[in-house]
Protein backbone atom coordinates (compact mmCIF):
# COMPACT_ATOMS: atom_id res chain seq x y z
CA UNK A 1 0.00 0.00 0.00
CA UNK A 2 1.04 3.44 -0.85
CA UNK A 3 1.29 6.28 1.41
CA UNK A 4 0.34 9.23 0.77
CA UNK A 5 2.24 12.25 1.95
CA UNK A 6 0.85 15.27 3.03
CA UNK A 7 2.54 18.70 2.46
CA UNK A 8 2.65 21.22 5.14
CA UNK A 9 1.75 25.04 4.81
CA UNK A 10 4.32 27.06 5.06
CA UNK A 11 5.07 28.63 7.67
CA UNK A 12 4.90 32.72 8.57
CA UNK A 13 8.75 32.41 8.52
CA UNK A 14 9.10 30.91 5.04
CA UNK A 15 5.72 33.04 3.92
CA UNK A 16 7.70 36.28 4.70
CA UNK A 17 11.03 35.12 3.20
CA UNK A 18 9.56 34.13 0.05
CA UNK A 19 7.18 37.09 -0.30
CA UNK A 20 10.72 39.05 0.18
CA UNK A 21 12.69 37.04 -2.13
CA UNK A 22 10.30 37.86 -5.03
CA UNK A 23 9.57 41.82 -4.47
CA UNK A 24 13.66 41.48 -3.89
CA UNK A 25 13.57 40.68 -8.04
CA UNK A 26 10.64 42.33 -9.06
CA UNK A 27 12.67 45.53 -7.53
CA UNK A 28 16.23 44.71 -8.81
CA UNK A 29 14.66 44.13 -12.38
CA UNK A 30 13.27 47.40 -12.31
CA UNK A 31 16.57 49.38 -10.97
CA UNK A 32 18.82 47.40 -13.49
CA UNK A 33 16.01 48.53 -16.35
CA UNK A 34 16.01 52.01 -15.02
CA UNK A 35 20.00 51.56 -15.07
CA UNK A 36 19.45 50.16 -18.36
CA UNK A 37 17.66 53.18 -19.49
CA UNK A 38 20.03 55.78 -18.06
CA UNK A 39 22.42 54.01 -19.78
CA UNK A 40 21.60 54.69 -23.01
CA UNK A 41 19.95 57.96 -23.09
CA UNK A 42 23.41 58.59 -21.55
CA UNK A 43 25.22 56.94 -24.67
CA UNK A 44 22.40 58.58 -27.05
CA UNK A 45 22.95 62.27 -25.66
CA UNK A 46 26.74 61.98 -25.75
CA UNK A 47 26.71 60.59 -29.57
CA UNK A 48 24.66 63.92 -30.03
CA UNK A 49 27.08 66.11 -28.62
CA UNK A 50 29.60 64.28 -30.53
CA UNK A 51 28.03 65.24 -33.66
CA UNK A 52 27.30 68.78 -32.81
CA UNK A 53 30.99 69.02 -31.89
CA UNK A 54 32.42 67.56 -35.20
CA UNK A 55 29.82 69.80 -36.82
CA UNK A 56 31.33 72.96 -35.43
CA UNK A 57 34.52 71.74 -35.97
CA UNK A 58 34.29 70.99 -39.94
CA UNK A 59 32.32 74.45 -40.06
CA UNK A 60 35.57 76.33 -38.00
CA UNK A 61 37.77 74.29 -40.81
CA UNK A 62 35.79 75.43 -43.67
CA UNK A 63 35.98 79.03 -42.23
CA UNK A 64 39.54 78.69 -41.90
CA UNK A 65 39.92 77.22 -45.47
CA UNK A 66 38.09 80.23 -47.05
CA UNK A 67 40.68 82.63 -45.22
CA UNK A 68 43.44 81.39 -46.23
CA UNK A 69 42.04 80.86 -49.61
CA UNK A 70 41.64 84.33 -49.39
CA UNK A 71 45.41 85.46 -48.10
CA UNK A 72 46.41 83.50 -51.17
CA UNK A 73 44.06 84.56 -53.93
CA UNK A 74 42.61 88.15 -52.76
CA UNK A 75 39.53 87.37 -53.05
CA UNK A 76 36.77 84.92 -51.65
CA UNK A 77 36.09 81.43 -53.63
CA UNK A 78 32.87 81.76 -56.09
CA UNK A 79 31.68 78.70 -54.16
CA UNK A 80 32.52 76.09 -52.50
CA UNK A 81 33.57 73.82 -55.13
CA UNK A 82 36.38 76.49 -56.28
CA UNK A 83 37.44 75.84 -52.42
CA UNK A 84 37.37 72.18 -52.62
CA UNK A 85 39.65 72.95 -55.32
CA UNK A 86 41.84 74.78 -53.23
CA UNK A 87 41.94 72.59 -50.48
CA UNK A 88 41.69 69.67 -52.13
CA UNK A 89 38.83 68.10 -49.73
CA UNK A 90 35.66 67.25 -50.34
CA UNK A 91 32.51 69.21 -48.59
CA UNK A 92 29.38 68.86 -48.81
CA UNK A 93 27.90 71.51 -50.26
CA UNK A 94 24.30 71.05 -48.83
CA UNK A 95 25.36 71.11 -45.37
CA UNK A 96 26.52 75.13 -45.61
CA UNK A 97 25.09 78.41 -46.48
CA UNK A 98 27.64 80.20 -48.23
CA UNK A 99 27.91 84.16 -49.46
CA UNK A 100 30.75 84.70 -51.74
CA UNK A 101 30.69 88.21 -51.44
CA UNK A 102 31.53 88.38 -48.22
CA UNK A 103 33.27 84.93 -47.19
CA UNK A 104 30.66 84.48 -44.64
CA UNK A 105 29.42 80.67 -44.41
CA UNK A 106 26.73 78.90 -42.01
CA UNK A 107 25.60 75.80 -41.30
CA UNK A 108 22.25 74.55 -42.19
CA UNK A 109 19.99 73.10 -39.67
Amino acid sequence: MMRKEVQRPMSAKQTIVMVFVILATIGFGCESKNTLEQSGNTLIKSYKNTQKFGDKTSLQNVQEAIRTFYGANGRYPNDLKELEGFTGVTLDSSRYEYDPSTGIITQRE
